[in-house]
């Protein structure tokens, strides 16, 4: 199988020796693809196993040196493990013939010998990695793991026809980019932040178990995430808790513009994945599935390595798109996504500060005391201040107006003085969220109703949305303007207010303001060029 490509194959399709039958084709995971499947002749499995050190002859009854980890080097050894495992197979096709009870029997002991967890999900993926120097890379390092955050692994052996075929459990669930993706196309927002903290303690956990193991992920992003879907029987006791686990451990990362993002600054370097590159991953993942957004713009890895190479600290955090959520949480976050690898936080430090909060069940600053909010927002507006992002400075300040009320001593004195430092900049940011108000959320609610329009198929402009021209006398005058125009209005308006501005005041917002302003003016012109006529958005009437 290509990487490239989807080998054509008719299902069902059995392994040799009829060790599986794969009735489903799941999809492409570079550079593999993936089927579903049971297995069939459960015999002949554990006999490759034990020809390749994974499992005891001994069960077999036979007797064969076994060294775990060793491969069975002798081939008359092979041959008499491989005789004994069809002969095993027989005598089980001859009990499901005359004593289906019995092979019922023999079925559940295999299963058992394989991995126990079969007995309860019988149905197995099959990665098919194809004949082409398939790289063992992900079989050696799920070999090493048992965890109950990491896809289990139950075999790995050759298939004469298809090539390097890995056995893993048929987790029932859904990727997290699937989750994400579904969630944007239905507008539901970003993750509740409750519910990110629970997937990053899960995702720590199963972390570090692999590190414990000496295993380096590499590639952890959410393609490689898996959230299970409860059964009905779940959700009706109670019983859905939402387990998460990691899967595409030594799989190469991915060369995509979405998936450089998630690249440690070192591994963009051409370094190799580290302990450190994981937790980067981790803390990405995080901040990605917090803020419901990347962070950066998609660029190439050159660009996007120059970004990251400067000392400056990431233009974004958390509390830019949600503001709501814990400072100690974002603290966390940030501290595992931190550019220089010497400073950022060891696993074990995330764990521990991600369970802590998890116990404590402080996500979001509505779940804190109010005296310890107004400190860590204190902190949080004075790390803007010296970043120079004067607005999200002046933002965390009125927030923290609420929590500071009526306190007295260090903590009013410290918000007193932060009021004071930003007091030169307050009247270029009120004027910036006025712009905001005015012309830019407005032009942002409509351009959404004219892509869902566009997305469903309807035209991107009804009769009310159409402009009125009166003509008399040979003279045109516009008695109502178009919705279009009334768009490249306020972007135009925005894009002049915007200009008026002294951005050193404001901070970074300023540049993203003008760039959101004509990003919202080429839209509506690229869209109108393509789909609308000229003159087609205004009716004429005649006096």
């Amino acid at each position: 199988m290509e990487r490239t490509r989807v080998r054509k194959v008719q299902l069902p399709l059995t392994l040799h020796q009829q060790i599986a039958v794969l009735d489903q084709y799941v999809g492409p995971v570079s550079p593999a693809h993936v089927f579903q499947g049971r297995i069939h002749n459960s015999p002949g499995l554990i006999g490759e196993l034990m020809v390749a050190g994974e499992s005891d002859p001994g069960f077999f009854g036979l007797p064969i040196r076994f060294t775990i980890g060793q491969k069975v080097e002798d081939e008359e050894d092979a041959r008499t493990i491989r005789a004994k495992a069809e002969e095993l197979w027989q005598e089980c096709r001859d009990q499901a013939r005359t004593n289906p009870s019995r092979a019922a029997e023999l079925r559940e002991k295999y299963l058992r010998a394989i991995d126990t967890r079969l007995l309860e999900n019988p149905v197995v993926r099959v990665k098919v990695y194809g004949k082409k120097g398939a790289d063992r890379a992900e079989d050696e390092a799920l070999k090493r793991l048992n965890h109950r955050g990491i896809l289990r692994r139950y075999a790995c052996l050759v298939d004469p026809a298809l090539g390097t075929c890995l056995f893993f459990e048929a987790f029932r669930g859904k990727t997290l980019e699937h989750i994400v993706r579904r969630r944007v196309e239905k507008r539901l927002g970003p993750l509740p932040i409750a519910a990110i903290a629970h997937i990053g303690c899960q995702l720590a956990q199963a972390l570090t178990h692999a590190h414990q193991h000496d295993v380096v992920h590499g590639d952890l992003q959410p393609v490689n995430v898996l959230v299970e879907d409860p059964s009905e029987e779940d959700v009706r006791k109670g019983r859905a808790k939402g387990i998460v686990k990691i899967g595409g451990f030594g799989v190469p990362p991915r060369p995509s513009s979405e998936g450089l993002q998630f690249l440690a600054p070192e591994q963009l370097d051409g370094g190799v994945p580290t302990f450190a590159s994981d937790v980067y991953q981790l803390g990405t993942m995080l901040w990605v599935l917090a803020a419901g957004r990347l962070p950066y713009e998609p660029m190439s890895r050159d660009e996007l390595k120059l970004r990251l190479s400067s000392t400056d600290p990431h233009p974004n955090r958390v509390h830019h798109f949600r503001a709501e959520i814990a400072p100690k949480l974002e603290a966390v976050i940030e501290a595992a996504r931190d550019k220089d690898p010497k400073k950022r936080w060891p696993l074990p430090k995330v764990l521990e500060q991600l369970t802590e909060l998890y116990a404590s069940k402080v996500f979001t600053l509505d779940d804190a005391p109010r005296s310890s909010i107004a400190e860590e927002l204190l902190t949080r507006a004075a790390t803007n201040i010296a970043l120079k992002d004067f607005f999200r400075a002046v933002e965390t300040l009125d927030v923290a107006r609420d929590f500071v009320g009526g306190a007295e001593g260090e903590v009013k004195n410290r918000y007193e003085a932060l009021l004071k430092q930003v007091q030169p900049n307050r009247a270029a940011v009120e004027a910036l969220r006025r712009v905001h108000k005015q012309h830019i959320a407005p032009v942002d609610r409509l351009m959404e109703e004219i892509y869902d329009r566009y997305g469903r198929g309807k035209p991107i402009l009804r009769d009310e949305d159409k402009g009125v021209m009166l003509e008399a006398d040979g003279n045109v005058v516009i008695e109502k303007r178009s919705l279009i125009d009334y768009i490249l209005q306020h972007t135009s308006a925005a894009i002049h207010e915007l200009g008026k501005l002294d951005g050193e005041l404001i901070g970074d917002m300023h540049r993203k303001m003008i760039d959101r302003a004509s990003s919202q003016e080429e839209a509506c012109s690229d869209l109108v060029a393509r789909l609308v006529k000229f003159g087609e958005d205004y009716l004429r009437k005649g006096q």
